[in-house]
């Protein structure tokens, strides 16, 4: 195993110890979940297991999502660029593979504090779902809902930025004069999803805070959701450990799709050298 590897592995690991841990907890009378079948063992076990189901399932199937996100870019960029690949000669420092996982877990808890606000299926998510209870709903809706919704969307992201698929302005296109423009597929998707997450964050909190405030919640509460997040990182620390290590297989199978749709897979180099 590579070194970078071995603290994302710990972390990844210490998603199993806080599940049994907290299973230990809440015991095993009654119902947890009413979307899940069954009692709050198997509850607890499916709430745990099907976002680890579907970000591996993500690793297969994701290179399938990064080839929809090229075509989406094209046209948001009016069709004005040439696509190429570079090699990238570095790989993710394990500091790295941990850090990126932060905004993902930023979006799943945000995820959740709006379906938990908007209180229709509220009673879906958590069996006791009276208004004292809205810290616990917003735990379980961002398993259940906001960590695949956060997958879907970071996986592609991931993959591209991997692959080193960039893109360059055709400059022939246009009558005027016009700067060189050369950026990276996946940090245009990155930068435009961590805006949103930046501003997302801070919008929902305020609407959290302030409803916990009207509703008299107590001060344990709050600590529910401000530590939420980082339980949250610990799945998509273990999905971005997952992509990272299988980097060179998930870009031979998108190098497949990108060749198809008419784009030199052969790696360029980009060079700044002084004008003669």
């Amino acid at each position: 195993m590579e070194k970078r590897f071995k603290a994302p592995l710990i972390l990844s690991l210490l998603l199993i110890v806080y599940a049994f841990a907290f299973l230990f907890i809440i015991g095993e009378e009654g119902d947890l979940i009413p979307l899940y079948p069954g009692g709050v063992t198997s509850d607890y076990i499916l709430v745990i297991v099907i976002p680890i189901i579907i970000m591996i399932l993500m690793y297969f199937v994701g290179h399938l999502i990064a080839k929809i996100f090229i075509p989406i870019h094209k046209l948001m960029k009016l069709n004005r660029y040439d696509y190429f690949l570079i090699q990238p000669e570095k790989k993710l420092s394990g500091l790295k593979i941990i850090i990126r996982s932060f905004y993902p877990g930023l979006l799943a808890i945000n995820i959740a504090i709006y379906i938990a606000l908007l209180g229709e299926y509220n009673h879906l998510f958590y069996a006791g779902s009276g208004e004292p209870n809205l810290p616990a709903m917003i735990e379980w809706i961002a398993i259940i809902i906001g960590v695949p919704i956060a997958t879907f969307i970071i996986t592609p992201i991931w993959i591209l930025d991997s692959a080193g698929l960039m893109c360059s302005l055709d400059q022939d296109k246009y009558k005027n004069r016009v700067t060189p423009d050369i950026e990276s597929v996946g940090r245009f998707y990155s930068t435009v999803f961590k805006g949103y997450v930046g501003i997302s964050t801070v919008v929902t909190y305020i609407l959290i805070i302030y409803t916990f405030a009207q509703q008299g919640v107590t001060f344990g509460n709050y600590f529910i959701i401000f530590i939420d997040p980082f339980a949250l990182i610990l799945y998509f620390v273990f999905l971005s450990l997952t992509l990272e290590a299988g980097m060179n297989n998930i870009n031979k199978r998108l190098m497949k799709g990108i060749e198809k749709m008419g784009i030199d897979t052969t790696p360029q180099e980009i060079k700044i050298v002084p004008k003669e």
